[in-house]
């Protein structure tokens, strides 16, 4: 039995693939670097810079292989009776590779990890101030989406509020809303992933709602596996008791995404709501279940 758990990054995706890989019968990986979910650091800052040219060349295998090449060789990684991946694939990847490649020999229940958008945007902010310093590759791409989508107006903003755009500060809030662009590619992607022969979509899971709940946490389980794997009191607790990791942001704080809107200075809340509009993020998730009743 395979499963795949699309999602974008910065959605809590190294916690829920390490809770998958913890369940006694799963075998799951994490990234683009196809790596078992076995270590809480997998995705630390110290990781990454160790592995950036296996994750760099994993960002091209995502569409330029096969699946069943990817699903050998998490067969490859352990025993179980389902095995899957988060963050493998993002829900984008799935019809370039039919297109390339066609059916698989597996077929693959499908689930996709979503999160509140400005949750994301302020997670992936934390990260590319850290990434932006040793991954010139992510430097580069990100600056490129940036200037593709929102030249005119990054430079407008940029004279209204004084901002010095190369201040990594800058640039890193600036490229993670830029990145509503892959939601934006998802989104557009889903009717058709959903109706790929091998593919059974089993619909959407909040972020939110799986790190917090247990019983979230077994219906996903069940959702991937066919109601086949038992999740016993003392599954659910090793996950729960594994806290937060890989947390990208800057702060400690605990705020609802309102509260996190409000903290935006100025120029970040009009770059937020550029981004959004530009790509029609907002009504997309409002239809998921998400509160962005106070970005009207």
């Amino acid at each position: 039995m395979d499963f795949i758990v699309t999602c974008h990054g910065w959605s809590a995706s190294n916690w829920v693939a390490h809770a998958l890989n913890l369940h006694p019968e799963i075998v799951c990986t994490h990234s683009a670097r196809n790596e078992l979910a076995a270590e809480k650091d997998l995705q630390s800052n110290q990781n990454l810079k160790k592995h950036l040219s296996q994750l760099h060349s994993g960002y091209v295998n995502r569409q330029q292989r096969p699946m069943d090449v990817t699903y050998d060789e998490i067969h490859a990684k352990g025993n179980g009776s389902a095995y899957g991946s988060v963050h493998v694939y993002r829900l984008r990847d799935l019809p370039i590779l039919n297109e390339k490649y066609g059916s698989p020999d597996r077929s693959f229940n499908i689930v996709n990890l979503i999160r509140n958008p400005i949750d994301l945007v302020w997670s992936g902010y934390g990260q590319f101030k850290d990434l932006f310093r040793y991954d010139i590759n992510e430097l580069y791409w990100t600056t490129g989406k940036v200037l593709e989508t929102g030249r005119e107006f990054t430079i407008q903003l940029a004279e209204k509020h004084d901002l010095m755009l190369g201040d990594y500060d800058v640039l890193g809030f600036l490229g993670a809303c830029a990145v509503l662009g892959s939601l934006r590619k998802d989104l557009d992607a889903l009717e058709t992933a959903k109706k790929l022969p091998y593919v059974t979509y089993k619909g959407e899971v909040m972020m939110e709602k799986v790190t917090q709940d247990k019983s979230t946490l077994t219906d996903l389980i069940d959702r991937l596996a066919n109601q086949e794997l038992t999740c016993n009191q003392k599954y659910t607790d090793s996950v729960y008791q594994t806290g937060i990791i890989n947390k990208h942001k800057h702060d400690s704080k605990r705020l609802t995404p309102e509260e996190r809107y409000n903290t935006f200075t100025d120029w970040q809340k009009e770059a937020f709501h550029y981004y959004m509009n530009y790509f029609n993020i907002t009504d997309p998730y409002i239809a998921f279940g998400y509160d962005l009743s106070f970005l009207k």
